[in-house]
């Protein structure tokens, strides 16, 4: 029965683990890729139609890209409110990482 608990444990804490690695990307996914492209580089129509420019190699810092996604910046919509703060954190981080 004890090794039945640990095992069931470690299977958990593996698959919370793999879940917060996914989320950044899932999030990217759903809520940027569509006007900055799966891979940052702006270039769906929708992003040439916005000017929105490619994010796939950003000079700045991830607390400078988690304001802009925080707040928005020309035409790019403010995700406060829509995306909590760790979502926000964890999407500046992914997109400061190369989308990867």
């Amino acid at each position: 029965m004890k090794r039945i608990v640990v095992a069931l444990a470690v299977l958990f804490a593996a698959t919370a683990a793999s879940a917060e690695a996914a989320a950044p990307a899932e999030i990217f996914a759903k809520r940027c890729a569509a006007c900055h492209g799966k891979e940052g580089k702006g270039d769906t129509p929708m992003a040439q139609k916005l000017g929105a420019k490619d994010i796939s190699a950003l000079k700045a810092s991830e607390a400078e890209i988690a304001e802009v996604i925080a707040n928005g910046k020309g035409k790019m919509t403010s995700f406060k409110g829509k995306m909590t703060d760790e979502e926000i954190k964890s999407v500046a981080k992914f997109v400061k990482g190369g989308l990867k």
